[in-house]
Formats: C-alpha cells, structure tokens, sequence
C-alpha cells in the first residue's frame, strides 16, 4: 500500500510545471567620477579640484587591481584646442599663492624614452595629472589613458562638446605609493574579460538616467 502511494506522489510531483529560475542582473562596476578644469581658476576652484583627484586616489587604492568604471572630463579652456594647466609652460596663468595646491595637467607629447624622470608618460598621448602643495602632502598623479587606446565601442563615450577629455568606460585600476608620492594609473581590460561589457553597460545605463 504504502509502495503504490510513493509512486503516485513521484509521478505526481514529476507533472507540475517546471518554474524558471529568476535571471541574476548583473551588477554594476565599482564607479568613480573625476572632474578638472584646464585652466587654474583660483584657490577655491583648485581646492575641490585637488579634494577631487585625492578621492580618487582612495577609490584606486580600495579597488587596485579591479575593474572599475571612471567617468572623466577635463573642460577646455574657452575656445583652445589643448590643455593649459601647467603654470611652467604658460607664465601667463595666475600663480597658485603661497599655502594652496597646484595642479599640473601633462599631456604626454613627444618620445617617451627622451622624458624625463618624475612624469608618468609610457606612451604618447596619455594625460597625466599632478597635484601637489597644501594641503596635500604627497605628490598625487592621476594617469589616465591616450584617447587612441579607447576603443571608439561601446559602452565607452568619448569626446564631448566643449570638453578637452571626456570619456566614460570600463578601466583596470593600479595604485601606487612611496616616499613623497602616490599615483594611480587607469587601463582599457582586454575585450575577452569575462563580464566587462555587460556589466559596463549597466553603468552606462545608470548614469544615462542621473
């Protein structure tokens, strides 16, 4: 009796409807956002700016060696065509006053075997960042890509009206730090990643709503 019994609750349970597993959304990158302005506008522009670049210091500290996804623009100044925030090669430019921070913009031109020491420039075209002064006490670099290295793909956006640099994607994320320094550079994932894009694109989608 009790064998028959088991059977037609197997056969019964063998009937119902099969319910589809809920499909897992894939979860965003670890997201930051760096934001600069070509030209030194002044002590308090440059204070935010240099709060800025330590945040994101912070945030590639926490996440070395992670994928991440960056949102950076550097607003151009008023109708040039290049980046002028290093007060050594345009004298013109308000001197930073003693006791506030300077911030240098490097855009990486020329050989880069003939550069010289202390500039994080592996490659031409590639943008580094330098703050120093009060009241950091370290020398902070933020290294960002050559925009010929960024595939012109998506989820990456590149290029935006009135914008110097302006690009939006999936980086690799190395931090590094010593006497006197801390810097961190930013690299495009290889297209074989697992995840990246899917993932980058979420991001995407997020900030296309903000």
């Amino acid at each position: 009796m009790s064998h028959r019994l088991t059977v037609g609750l197997v056969v019964m349970t063998l009937g119902l409807p099969m319910v589809p597993r809920p499909v897992r959304a894939q979860e965003p990158l670890p997201a930051a956002t760096f934001r600069l302005h070509c030209f030194d506008d002044g002590a308090e522009t440059t204070a935010v700016e240099a709060e800025g670049i330590m945040a994101l210091l912070e945030f590639a500290e926490a996440h070395d060696g992670q994928l991440v996804y960056l949102d950076a623009v550097i607003q151009a100044d008023a109708g040039a065509g290049g980046c002028s925030r290093d007060l050594s090669e345009f004298p013109g430019q308000p001197a930073p006053g003693p006791g506030r921070a300077r911030i240098t913009i490097d855009p990486c031109r020329g050989e880069p075997r003939r550069r010289e020491a202390g500039r994080h420039c592996w490659r031409t075209g590639m943008v580094d960042v330098q703050a120093s002064g009060p009241p950091m006490v370290l020398t902070n670099s933020i290294v960002l890509p050559a925009q010929a290295d960024i595939p012109e793909t998506l989820p990456y956006r590149i290029g935006g009206y009135g914008d110097w640099l302006n690009y939006q994607g999936p980086f690799i994320v190395h931090y590094y730090d010593g006497t006197g320094y801390s810097y961190a550079t930013f690299h495009v994932p290889a297209a074989s990643v697992p995840g990246v894009w899917e993932r980058a694109r979420v991001n995407a989608g997020t900030r296309s709503r903000d």
